[in-house]
């Protein structure tokens, strides 16, 4: 009888016990926040890497978005990430950062940057044509004196 009474007060505390673990251990959901990070120099994303630990449950993908976050030794990094909000504390998605429509357009064509100095899928070389000096216009020559 003795042990009966001792499984009764010891029991309890155990389930006790247990249940409190497992809420810390199940505690609030948070989920990995994972980004590309855009080397300017090079025009291509490294791959895919975490950036931080974001409460709240995984949202699931958005749209590409352009995302700067702080970095004390050299600024700002960019970054582009396809993960809805909540983003990074600290992040700014305004998209205003001149280096934004590049590191989109290095995500849409997906360049990724090798080891090797490359990237995998380069944006096209500029058109020669694009850079070279106008010349006047036939017209114009031939009314100059």
């Amino acid at each position: 009888m003795k042990l009966s009474k001792l499984a009764l007060r010891v029991v309890p505390v155990l389930v006790a016990g247990t249940a409190c673990i497992v809420h810390i251990a199940c505690g609030d959901p948070s989920h990995v926040f994972a980004a590309r990070e855009y080397q300017g120099a090079r025009d291509c994303l490294d791959m895919t890497t975490s950036v931080d630990v974001v409460s709240g449950g995984d949202p699931g993908d958005c749209a590409p978005t352009c995302m700067l976050l702080p970095n004390d030794d050299a600024g700002p990094s960019v970054f582009v990430t396809t993960m809805c909000p909540p983003y990074p504390f600290g992040a700014d998605t305004s998209g205003s950062d001149p280096a934004c429509p590049k590191a989109l357009a290095a995500f849409d064509r997906n360049d990724t940057c090798t080891s090797d100095g490359g990237s995998t899928h380069p944006a096209p070389a500029a058109d020669a044509g694009a850079d070279a000096q106008p010349t006047a216009a036939p017209d114009a020559e031939a009314a100059a004196p």
